[in-house]
């Protein structure tokens, strides 16, 4: 098996060719200078947050084996966590993980810190209140997300604000190397894979790089990726479909696709396909910004 680390990297990338040369043809890529003139690329860290909303309870995730533990936390006293660790390395076991937090809706007032937004990279369905369908990811060093691809099987624009972030991806056809585990998790560890009970991974073909503070990473539809924070780390996504997109997922519903999968990839259908509004459809789809997968 070898490992790459030959990933694209554009500086500021139009959005015409980045539908065209990476959105069309199904290939990653990471985008530099774009948003360089954020704010939050200045302004946020775990302090920033713990004065804005100190008492706001949010979610934390720990992920083992076979399993994903939730636990909910105020900022306060998640900030307080991160702290202790980053400062005392003999702390061995890993604070939660904040994945997949909807903090724009939480905290309202960050989303003046990333303008301008990169709005003409997403298809104009999602231009309405586009903060709606970000996740943030936060936590300290050392945290990973196993290896797994995005549950609706959607692009996936992934903006790092803080701290750097090591992926290692694989393209969807070499998803049959990596010994799935239910729907979209593998058993593989791509930074330490075991080929005595996972030999057909020497076939994979992974890519492994790091992703910088104000870095965009896009990831194409079906992109397995385990991801581990170098530092503490503050970063959110859009995963979003494509009229192409979510009809191609729609159609794996026969293949394995949970049904609550499913009835959102329908919901998008709908949106982007037959042109409901998404001031009706979020009102079915806002469910999946909490739908632990």
């Amino acid at each position: 098996m070898i490992i790459s680390s030959e990933i694209e990297r554009r500086y500021k990338l139009s959005s015409n060719e980045f539908k065209i040369n990476y959105v069309e043809q199904g290939k990653p890529v990471i985008i530099s200078n774009l948003i360089s003139s954020w704010d939050g690329l200045n302004k946020w860290s775990f302090a920033y947050f713990q004065n804005l909303s100190p008492h706001l309870n949010i979610y934390a995730k720990k992920f083992r084996y076979n399993q994903i533990d939730l636990c909910s936390i105020t900022i306060d006293e998640y900030a307080k966590l991160i702290e202790k660790f980053e400062n005392n390395h003999e702390i061995n076991d890993l604070p939660p993980y904040c994945h997949d937090l909807p903090l724009f809706e939480l905290i309202p007032s960050l989303i003046k810190d990333v303008q301008p937004f990169p709005l003409d990279y997403l298809p104009k369905w999602y231009w309405y209140k586009w903060w709606r369908y970000c996740q943030f990811f936060m936590g300290s060093s050392q945290n990973i997300t196993p290896l797994h691809f995005d549950c609706l099987i959607t692009n996936n624009i992934f903006f790092q604000i803080v701290g750097r972030k090591q992926f290692t991806i694989l393209l969807p056809d070499d998803a049959k190397y990596c010994y799935r585990q239910g729907w979209r998790w593998f058993l593989v560890d791509p930074e330490n894979p075991d080929y005595n009970k996972y030999p057909q991974y020497e076939n994979a073909r992974p890519i492994k790089f790091i992703v910088n503070p104000g870095d965009i990473l896009y990831m194409p539809p079906g992109t397995l990726h385990h991801v581990r924070s170098l530092d503490m780390s503050i970063s959110f996504n859009i995963d979003w479909h494509t009229n192409k997109s979510s009809l191609s997922a729609l159609a794996t519903s026969m293949r394995g696709m949970p049904v609550q999968n499913s009835y959102y990839n329908f919901l998008l259908v709908m949106g982007l396909v037959f042109k409901i509004p998404p001031q009706i459809i979020f009102n079915f789809y806002k469910s999946y910004l909490n739908y632990v997968s």
